[in-house]
């Protein structure tokens, strides 16, 4: 089940599980349809076998420049895992097979292979604590996202609907004292959309990421998630910067 997975998507910095506390209980607010709506897409993430999709991340920093990145992801439980990565810094891949965590650069020729344990979430444990790569936009796949929002956010509130692309969505809006994000769900897959973050403190001003090209149950085989180092390539250990 997906819903035993933590699922990643690599980009610069982790971002609804690292907020600051909530305002005090008083000054909570949270929307029944809008929670209702969060633990819907809790529970549809959580009945996937395997799902691929694309993910396109806009990092705004205060310095006024963007940092653009588009993923292509695709994920088998409980141990499978690609993603190819593009953007300004370059092209990079990860792979998962249930054994080894691979990098490999396409810009710089460089890879690395370690050995991993035995499933993606204590890999992706592993790998954060070990090289200090954070994973935004993971948040939607945790088991307990609807109850890491209510513990982050003062308030969690139900906005209009959107339609975008002739495509209706449900927005959802959750407040802190540093920071507001804004949710779009498909109203018909309840599958994410969208998500945007305003900061009022720190070096990322606004944080964007769109899913596309959403598959649900692809039947995805054992190679994609194998690496064999190229032969012009040469082994260099992990450091991952965006």
């Amino acid at each position: 089940m997906m819903k035993k997975l933590l699922f990643i998507l690599i980009t610069p910095a982790l971002i609804i599980l690292s907020c600051s506390s909530p305002n005090s209980e008083r000054d909570k607010k949270y929307d029944t349809t809008a929670v209702e709506n969060l633990d819907k897409l809790s529970e549809i993430i959580g009945e996937l076998n395997s799902c691929s999709f694309t993910l396109n991340t806009m990092v705004s920093k205060t310095d006024g420049s963007e940092h653009l990145r588009e993923h292509d992801v695709y994920l088998r439980g409980p141990d499978k895992m690609h993603i190819y990565s593009d953007g300004q810094s370059g092209r990079k891949s990860f792979w998962y097979n249930g054994k080894q965590f691979s990098y490999f650069s396409y810009t710089e020729k460089v890879y690395d292979m370690i050995d991993a344990p035995e499933n993606i979430v204590a890999t992706i444990d592993f790998v954060h604590n070990k090289y200090g790569i954070d994973f935004p936009a993971a948040d939607f796949f945790y088991p307990t996202f609807t109850d890491d929002i209510l513990n982050n956010y003062s308030q969690v509130l139900l906005l209009d609907d959107e339609v975008v692309n002739n495509e209706g969505y449900i927005v959802i809006e959750a407040l802190n004292k540093n920071e507001i994000v804004h949710i779009w769900i498909d109203k018909i897959s309840h599958l994410p959309f969208k998500m945007s973050i305003k900061k009022e403190n720190g070096e990322d001003k606004y944080y964007e990421a769109i899913f596309s090209n959403w598959k649900i149950n692809p039947t995805l085989p054992d190679l994609l998630f194998e690496f064999a180092p190229p032969a012009n390539s040469s082994k260099k250990e992990l450091n991952i910067k965006d």
